[in-house]
């Protein structure tokens, strides 16, 4: 193991972060390298100093200011969901009436190809009997005989 990843290491077994499959390797490395043990004992001190020091108490006003600047700044810039929040209903409402135009626009333009009287269609492959190139008309009057 180089220096500076065990460097990296002591720091993360100080602050408690150190996984244990890692703890032996650096341990390893400490038992050969004195610099690195000169590093942890420095680091020991300087993590004992710091956790020593009383933590900084902020005055009670810095609150109240802090939050009416977040306040403007919202007040200032609304945002994405308060700018859009009616956009899906636009959305839908662009939709619907797509569709319904469409329908429209469908009925007008194509008309029924199937005519509801069906009884007046005659087609001529079934007056004359027509399943493909010939007629049945055509095979009997090549042949000379009636059907049954």
């Amino acid at each position: 193991m180089r220096c500076s990843k065990a460097k990296r290491y002591l720091e993360k077994e100080l602050d408690g972060e150190l996984d244990t499959r890692f703890q032996a390797k650096l341990q390893s490395h400490l038992d050969k390298c004195p610099a690195c043990k000169v590093f942890l004992a420095d680091a020991q001190k300087l993590h004992l100093m710091l956790s020593n020091l009383p933590k900084p108490e902020f005055p009670s006003w810095i609150h109240g200011q802090i939050m009416d600047k977040v306040h403007r700044l919202e007040a200032k810039n609304p945002g994405f969901f308060r700018r859009y929040k009616l956009a899906p209903v636009t959305a839908m409402l662009t939709i619907v009436l797509s569709l319904w135009a469409g329908v429209k626009v469908g009925i007008v333009s194509y008309n029924n190809i199937i005519p509801e009287k069906t009884e007046s269609i005659t087609l001529t492959s079934v007056a004359y009997g027509s399943f493909g190139e010939n007629t049945i008309l055509d095979n009997i009057a090549e042949n000379g005989e009636q059907g049954e």
